[in-house]
């Protein structure tokens, strides 16, 4: 059991009372982050820092954050964004928080809620209301996946997040962005955003009523992000960096004093390759937040067990090259110590270069069944890989998978059992060539024939196909547009297909 005691003086409760969450302006120039306000909270902290500094806890302490994940999806949506993808935002935001000693979790019960609307899909900032407003679960960080957020990659709105799939990469830092703009952090560029100046030229003292950071440090707490360990920053667009980890643009400040922005700061705009830290005063300031702003997430909860590195996953069945019915597959293996999601896989590589089935199952369940996307007459590979709601970080399973085989064990004939027959293209453009493709788990030798709509004979030929899979191009040079009959004939039983050629 995991429990923490927070002890906050009445003024600070007084004073929390009166904030309001991170706010965005929606009427700016839509970009790479919508997040633009300053946020309230962080005024409050800067006024109180000497009551706060006296009530910190230890910072060496680590600080746990539930997460849930919306997953939206459009109208009638039967897939969302996918759940691993899930697991390894959670990892990375843990690397990357790590300086921090903030630890994201899946909040138990919750990890997972699926939304199927248009309308906050592809939102914007009143759609994103709503939707926040709508669904937003109290006492943990709510993270939105969507299509298109207002135009952003992402934003920090209303006491959650929300971030573009398109901008959920391997690699990406609008995740760590995001939830530095949550936990009370600005732009180091505050006051540029939506404008523009020329570069070459030195900065005005004041900008849109804001003063403007200088380099000698002497207006650092008043402007800008009000950090003084993060320098001057006007830049409002994305940019890449040098290999010093700094701007390639150099700017001037309001003493003409020459300089270039850092780009290893996650909330700068900075490419994602060149952004890589908080500072120290911006994670005293985040850790702050979720001593005060944000208490509610630091919850009495029963951390369990972590699933071991070197979990091994027993499979029950389908295992030893087993025969499997290909649209009705049910896969079970034996449960792992701590472990309460699965992560399961089926490819036809022991590799698993090509995955034809992937899904997550929670709730302790150790059996998933597969109805369709198996191909038949296949050797087939299944592999597990267990997670756990506190154990976001793993790599797939390197205990060597399971094998089956599939057949279609409900054919009527014994041709249909043995081989997997297919036509491609079809329909099929006239005088393009079709493929028939022939899976088959023994040789067989058939006659192929094609008939038009009337029965009359258009094409014939003996073919020897083998054990595996068989290709062969037929031109459709001399078959008129049309529908045609395709028949393979064997001695384990005759199959007809329909192929329609177009003009």
């Amino acid at each position: 059991m995991l429990t923490k005691n927070y002890y906050f003086t009445a003024l600070l409760l007084l004073s929390l009372r009166m904030l309001s969450a991170q706010q965005i302006n929606p009427t700016i120039p839509q970009d790479w982050c919508g997040t633009h306000g300053y946020s309230p909270w962080l005024t409050w902290y800067h006024d109180h820092k000497a009551e706060i500094s006296s009530l910190r806890n230890d910072d060496s302490t680590m600080l746990y954050v539930p997460v849930t994940m919306h997953l939206v999806g459009p109208d009638n949506a039967t897939s969302f964004y996918e759940e691993k993808d899930c697991f390894r935002i959670l990892c990375e935001l843990n690397e990357q928080y790590a300086p921090a000693r903030i630890y994201f979790y899946f909040s138990p019960g919750e990890p997972f809620v699926y939304h199927a609307k248009s309308l906050w899909y592809n939102h914007d900032w009143d759609g994103g209301k709503d939707m926040i407003e709508s669904t937003r679960i109290p006492d943990r960080l709510n993270c939105y996946v969507v299509a298109d957020p207002a135009g952003n990659c992402g934003y920090s709105w209303l006491d959650a997040i929300v971030l573009g799939t398109g901008c959920s990469n391997p690699g990406n830092s609008t995740w760590a962005h995001e939830a530095g703009h949550h936990f009370s952090l600005p732009h180091p560029f505050f006051g540029w955003e939506g404008h523009n100046w020329t570069f070459n030229q030195p900065a005005p003292l004041e900008w849109d009523g804001y003063p403007v950071e200088k380099m000698d440090g002497s207006n650092c707490y008043d402007s800008g992000d009000r950090f003084c360990d993060t320098r001057p920053d006007y830049l409002n667009y994305r940019w890449n960096c040098d290999a010093q980890q700094f701007s390639t643009v150099t700017q001037k400040d309001p003493d003409g004093v020459v300089f270039r922005s850092d780009a290893s700061l996650y909330m700068s705009y900075s490419l994602d390759a060149c952004a890589s830290r908080f500072t120290e005063e911006q994670i005293e300031a985040m850790r702050t937040n979720l001593f005060t702003e944000h208490i509610s997430y630091l919850q009495t909860f029963d951390f369990g067990g972590l699933v071991a590195d070197d979990a091994k996953v027993t499979y029950l069945s389908p295992i030893d090259s087993s025969i499997q019915q290909y649209n009705n597959i049910v896969l079970e293996w034996a449960p792992v110590d701590n472990a309460t999601f699965y992560y399961v896989e089926v490819s036809t590589s022991p590799y698993f270069s090509v995955v034809f089935s992937s899904a997550f199952v929670y709730d302790n369940i150790t059996s998933l069944k597969i109805t369709k996307n198996i191909p038949n007459n296949k050797t087939m590979y299944w592999r597990v890989t267990p997670y756990s709601e506190w154990d976001v970080c793993k790599s797939i399973a390197s205990l060597p998978p399971a094998v089956f085989k599939t057949k279609n064990l409900s054919a009527t004939n014994e041709l249909e059992r043995v081989a997997d027959i297919s036509l491609t293209p079809n329909p099929v453009a006239g005088g393009n060539s079709v493929v028939l493709g022939v899976n088959s788990s023994e040789s067989i030798d058939m006659m192929l024939t094609i008939n038009d709509a009337s029965g009359r004979l258009c094409f014939q030929k003996f073919v020897e196909m083998y054990s595996g899979d068989n290709l062969m191009n037929i031109s459709t040079d001399r078959l008129e547009a049309g529908l045609y009959f395709v028949t393979i004939q064997t001695s384990k039983g005759t199959l007809v297909k329909r192929l329609v050629v177009t003009k």
